[in-house]
């Protein structure tokens, strides 16, 4: 570092990252009241630094890709947080890890040779249905970090994609694809006065990495428009899908004299589990004629009690079961109303779009993506992320069959219309030729801001 803006620069950037480790271990440590006053202070603090960061010449793009380095052709690595837990034991049933397996098995059918790589406790190399994973030995949650590592390993590759799109925030030295699978920072914990440091700057270094992001909602596209509209140009919308050979729609006749509900997904906050369980308690008190079915994986020990809880004091009609990714259409059997009922941090809902194929009316939330799904009132209904909201819908299409008919007709409609898996195949396809494309071109050369 020779000179005096160098050293300037070098000195900011760490402070960036110390105030990040400090800013994540208070909110880690201390209750929300004392996190928020201590966060105002530092965030105070922390606004100055893109201000002087401004002032040298900083490139829009960080890559620094050698046009004649030596890869391996046909190696595709999909750089993820996990596919398995990080002891490499148990498979993520979520529609992130559904989504890269299907991805890669697209990537095997182009000619490529994919790969999964995600962080770990300790390295492991296991096989998924045909598809290698590597577990590389890293910090949870540190997507930095996670990212750094991914650019030396990753090294020798034709190309990475990124899922999600912040372990492409340190990807400079190989071509790059990102994806985003909805906006995972609208959570609980978000208010005006205290923006978490580093919340919006790792994506949009990671944009300024990568030649393109294929973004599954418009709701993150449309944010990114709003922090940096050319960073935006680079954001492709490929919305989530069903496989018409496992999602039809249904011709069976009703077996069961109740309205079976189903709730399709992973058990835990995020997913509104716990709004679901609040409002079937209140519905449960004067309508014992229904059924509540919790299918999906138990996500930690608060939820698998909750769960037992309302098991033990419903038995009758109250359910839960898990199914493999390959069995997931298993789910919906017997179903009269699917719950999306996310609270935060969704994207297009894979459970939300395969109900829709097998015509199955939804009660979904207006987070995320999920609007891009459901059209409030015809082929399903849109709530706010609440219990009482939800108890609501449940009651309105207890009470309307045939508006619940009409649904199952519109539903179909929609699916098959923009979401069927032969439309993403070939969203993809377009996708990568034109990535590669950019990647071999000088379209994407570094500029000045």
């Amino acid at each position: 570092m020779d000179s005096m803006e160098e050293k300037g620069e070098f000195f900011l950037e760490k402070q960036i990252e110390f105030l990040e480790n400090e800013n994540k271990q208070l909110r880690d440590k201390l209750d929300s009241k004392r996190y928020h006053m201590i966060d105002k202070v530092v965030d105070t603090s922390y606004r100055f630094v893109p201000q002087v960061l401004r002032k040298t010449k900083k490139k829009v793009s960080k890559r620094n890709i050698d046009s004649n380095r030596e890869f391996i052709k046909g190696r595709v690595d999909i750089v993820n947080h996990n596919f398995y837990d990080w002891d490499g034991k148990v498979v993520f049933k979520g529609g992130a890890e559904r989504y890269v397996y299907d991805l890669a098995v697209l990537l095997k059918e182009l000619g490529y040779k994919p790969r999964l790589i995600q962080g770990a406790n300790d390295g492991f190399e296991k096989t998924y249905r045909g598809v290698p994973i590597i577990g590389l030995k890293a910090t949870p949650g540190d997507y930095r970090n996670l990212s750094k590592l991914y650019n030396v390993f990753c090294g020798d590759s034709e190309f990475v994609i990124a899922s999600p799109t912040e372990l492409a925030s340190e990807l400079t030295n190989v071509p790059c694809i990102a994806i985003n699978h909805g906006i995972n920072f609208d959570g609980p914990w978000t208010n005006a006065d205290s923006i978490p440091l580093g919340q919006y700057s790792i994506y949009t270094d990671a944009l300024k990495n990568v030649i393109s992001c294929i973004c599954v909602d418009t709701n993150f596209i449309n944010w990114m428009r709003t922090k940096d509209y050319k960073l935006s140009s680079k954001l492709i919308y490929i919305p989530n899908y069903y496989d018409k050979n496992s999602f039809k729609p249904r011709k069976e006749k009703k077996s069961s004299k109740k309205t079976v509900f189903v709730y399709p997904r992973r058990i835990y906050e995020p997913r509104g589990y716990d709004i679901t369980i609040k409002a079937f308690r209140n519905i449960l008190k004067d309508n014992k004629n229904i059924e509540l079915r919790f299918i999906g994986q138990i996500d930690n020990d608060t939820a698998r009690k909750d769960i037992e809880n309302i098991l033990n004091d419903y038995p009758k009609n109250v359910f839960h079961n898990e199914y493999t990714m390959e069995e997931a259409y298993k789910a919906y059997d017997g179903a009269d109303i699917v719950l999306v009922p996310t609270r935060y941090s969704e994207g297009t809902s894979l459970s939300c779009i395969e109900a829709q194929a097998l015509g199955i009316p939804v009660i979904a939330t207006n987070i995320g993506g999920l609007p891009n799904i459901v059209i409030d009132h015809f082929n399903g209904l849109l709530i706010s992320p609440t219990a009482e909201s939800l108890e609501i819908a449940v009651r309105e299409l207890l009470d309307n069959p045939k508006m619940c008919d009409e649904m199952r007709k519109h539903s179909i409609e929609v699916a098959k219309s923009s979401f069927e898996k032969t439309m993403w195949d070939k969203r993809w396809k377009i996708a990568i030729e034109e990535f590669l494309r950019k990647a071999d071109s000088d379209d994407n050369e570094e500029e000045d801001e």
